[in-house]
């Protein structure tokens, strides 16, 4: 608490910040008065309260706010996957937000996937069309895949037998149970094909000094309960706890330089 005190203390002289996200359902949308919300949101709002950040969030289509943190000046854009193509165009807060991508199975299907190749032998893939987990496969040569248009689609026909695993991930499947009369209980991880982490993203000319105070905020807001409180009900469990300690995972290119 002393560090966040001291660092916000020299923040105060610090440049405004512009903090930008895009409409992406159930972590960032508008409300009904137009107000930008969601738990995501909420969280990155009361970590600004925190850091004395004046302002709100701004949402822009993803495009114009990446531009805009390109570009700066003072732009904080969330929330961005950290890859290692992007790792040296932003300052890093973070994470924020895990997404675990794979292959789901019916809960109740004596399915086990202990490989990739595995999943060649399963009575049917459904990942909707365009999807990147489906050109994915289709590049590898899968030939069990079955490809509609939208992606509520290949819950349904999970569901109903029709497939055996829905390629998509944790976060990905929210909206669409919602949609639905099933729970997001009725299906489960089979085989994690990916998992990236979600930062908050701040322009290359902001102060080093904002940074280590926003993550150092967060930090606080993790181990005090706040990113829990605020994620708690919409997001899976195990990325909420995954996500309750400070630090960052193991990232590769890093280790390389």
């Amino acid at each position: 608490m002393l560090l966040i005190s001291g660092l916000s203390s020299a923040h105060a002289w610090g440049e405004p910040i512009t903090v930008v996200t895009e409409h992406s359902p159930p972590g960032e949308y508008f409300d009904e008065n137009g107000r930008v919300t969601g738990p995501t949101a909420e969280l990155v709002r009361e970590l600004m309260h925190r850091a004395g950040v004046p302002g709100d969030i701004t949402l822009l289509p993803w495009a114009r706010g990446y531009m805009l943190a390109r570009r700066g000046p003072n732009v904080a854009l969330f929330e961005t996957t950290r890859s290692e193509i992007r790792e040296h165009q932003f300052k890093w807060v973070g994470p924020i937000k895990r997404i675990t991508g794979g292959l789901f199975v019916r809960r109740q299907d004596d399915i086990s996937i202990e490989t990739l190749d595995d999943a060649r032998d399963l009575d049917g893939i459904c990942a909707y069309r365009g999807s990147s987990g489906g050109q994915s496969l289709e590049a590898r040569g899968f030939t069990n895949l079955e490809q509609p248009t939208l992606s509520e689609q290949c819950l349904e026909m999970l569901m109903h037998g029709r497939v055996d695993a829905w390629m998509t991930s944790d976060i990905a499947r929210l909206p669409i149970f919602a949609k639905t009369a099933y729970s997001e209980d009725d299906v489960r991880l089979a085989y994690a094909t990916s998992t990236k982490y979600l930062y908050i993203a701040m322009s290359l000319d902001t102060p080093d000094a904002t940074v280590n105070l926003w993550q150092a905020t967060l930090d606080q807001m993790k181990l005090d309960g706040t990113l829990a409180q605020y994620y708690r009900g919409t997001y899976p469990d195990e990325m909420i706890e995954a996500l309750s300690q400070p630090g960052h995972p193991d990232i590769p290119w890093l280790d390389e330089e």
